[in-house]
């Protein structure tokens, strides 16, 4: 089976992550990044149309809302539209004019509820949206650092961090909204790419018990990242169809979500190979020099290209 020199291709990875990480930010934030209704505030109206109509129809009539979002609520025919509140207009008067559009457009539809977020929910929503999301970044190194060792630990933090900055980078530049389901789609990501590089590192640490001192620790866990190749693999495709299908056929409100998780799939799957392992094994080149100076092997040697 042909083998891939993954971990002596690390500093160019590093190298490319930069590069990505870097210009999709600088791109993004000379943008602006975009905010939901959620983190912005505005005002989400409860609509009941009394014969049926598409949610596709109801984004055409209310387009000239930029934030609008439209999604089933409850029964058929029923939806819940949200629309963000700009800076040029207040709650009150937004809430006003998307009514008098709705009544306007939708002869046969019934306002049931109106509920306003307020500038202060929206902060504060934000804000703990970012904390769980650094949160369950936290907890999930400490959680590496008692199974394996503290410097896997690090490795799996740098990869999440990693994941998550080029997940939001790609997004911004994407124009994509954010609010509470990027951020379940984050946390989602990070759970994912948490378990890939786990499943990674044990079987370093498997190949590592078994043949320490046989030959140079690059090239062991190399092999180890081989070895595991076809499942990494595996794994990634068919999460991959089940996220494609989601964001083609799936509704206009899911497709933020499986995006989301589009891109976060093929990074997680990348840093687990390239960034994670690739920080364990230059901690031990220059903490633990000796592990690389048992063999004469070389990667040449061992077929890999």
């Amino acid at each position: 089976m042909k083998k891939f020199d993954f971990i002596g291709k690390r500093h160019f990875a590093y190298i490319f992550s930069l590069i990505i990480i870097i210009s999709s930010w600088t791109i993004g934030l000379k943008l602006g990044p975009q905010f939901g209704v959620d983190f912005t505030g505005g005002v989400a109206l409860q609509v009941k149309f009394n014969e049926k109509v598409n949610s596709n129809i109801i984004r055409e009539k209310l387009k000239s809302y930029p934030s609008l979002m439209v999604q089933n609520f409850g029964k058929e025919g029923e939806y819940l539209i949200r629309v963000g509140v700009s800076k040029k207009e207040d709650i009150e008067t937004l809430s006003n004019r998307l009514k008098e559009d709705i009544e306007k457009n939708f002869k046969n539809a019934t306002i049931e509820a109106i509920n306003v977020i307020g500038p202060s929910v929206s902060e504060q929503l934000k804000k703990k949206g970012i904390l769980a999301v650094l949160y369950a970044v936290i907890a999930m190194g400490i959680y590496i650092a008692f199974r394996f060792e503290p410097i896997f630990a690090l490795g799996a933090v740098v990869a999440l961090i990693h994941d998550v900055l080029i997940t939001i980078g790609l997004l911004m530049v994407l124009r994509q909204s954010f609010d509470l389901q990027i951020i379940a789609a984050l946390l989602t990501l990070i759970g994912y790419s948490i378990n890939d590089t786990i499943v990674v590192f044990d079987r370093i640490r498997e190949k590592i018990q078994r043949e320490r001192g046989k030959k140079p620790f690059d090239i062991l866990v190399n092999e180890a990242i081989n070895e595991n190749l076809s499942r990494t693999v595996i794994t990634s495709l068919t999460t991959l169809i089940v996220v494609i299908t989601l964001y083609l056929f799936g509704s206009p409100n899911i497709k933020p979500f499986a995006l989301t998780l589009l891109i976060g799939v093929i990074t997680g799957t990348y840093s687990s190979i390239f960034i994670a392992s690739g920080i364990v094994v230059d901690y031990y080149k220059y903490k633990k020099k000796d592990l690389f100076a048992l063999s004469k092997i070389k990667p040449k040697d061992m077929n890999l290209s």
